[in-house]
């Protein structure tokens, strides 16, 4: 065999082992499964806000029944969050029972409030006693740090204005000056949207007490 043979078969042999192993690799890539995502990003979507649709919760009240907001649909409400231990709750409190005792059975207005007592204070036992001392007869309920979470109160007192559709129609976080209560119930039962904006509630300085929730 010349040199010049040995040379063609050698350069034939490379070529056919660069042909089998580009076979083999192109095979393998067609039979490898598309990688998946570790992570799904869908479009993102705007949360709904408390003007959006309608507000509700779900909380167990001092008898143990549980008070479901959604069972007052058809009725302005007016939710109130408080504590027994909160001086401007203890404020604005009468108003709140004055408010019930005009318009409860005259106008349908309902009125819950939420003790935050299980969340910061004395507990259950602090709650019967403060009821039955302010002569409050509207509904209680009880919250946990997951219902106040949930409803984005911060500070208390925060009393929420609903109407029938269960829509915010205004809050007031804080104390608020001596009638502003009455004035936004006034408003809410007469169909009128209040002073406060459901996603920036108007705030009364100095009049709120913050909620501090331990884990």
């Amino acid at each position: 065999m010349t040199g010049r043979q040995q040379v063609l078969r050698a350069l034939a042999a490379t070529i056919a082992l660069a042909l089998i192993v580009g076979a083999l690799l192109n095979f393998n890539f067609l039979r490898r499964e598309e990688p998946q995502p570790l992570l799904r990003l869908d479009t993102p979507q705007a949360n709904p806000s408390p003007a959006d649709e309608g507000l509700d919760f779900s909380a167990p009240g001092l008898d143990g029944k549980e008070i479901d907001l959604s069972n007052y649909r058809g009725h302005p409400v007016i939710v109130d969050f408080w504590a027994t231990w909160c001086g401007p709750c203890r404020k604005q409190i009468p108003e709140l029972v004055a408010l019930y005792q005009k318009y409860n059975k005259s106008r349908g207005l309902v009125i819950i409030g939420v003790s935050c007592d299980l969340i910061q204070g004395d507990g259950l036992r602090a709650v019967a006693p403060f009821v039955k001392e302010f002569r409050i007869h509207y509904p209680i309920a009880l919250a946990d740090a997951r219902l106040v979470d949930n409803m984005g109160v911060e500070a208390i007192p925060t009393t929420l204005f609903l109407g029938p559709d269960g829509k915010m129609v205004s809050r007031i976080v804080g104390a608020g000056y001596p009638g502003e209560i009455s004035a936004s119930a006034e408003q809410l039962l007469d169909g009128v949207k209040g002073h406060g904006s459901p996603g920036k509630p108007a705030e009364s300085s100095g009049h709120v007490v913050n909620i501090s929730v331990v884990n």
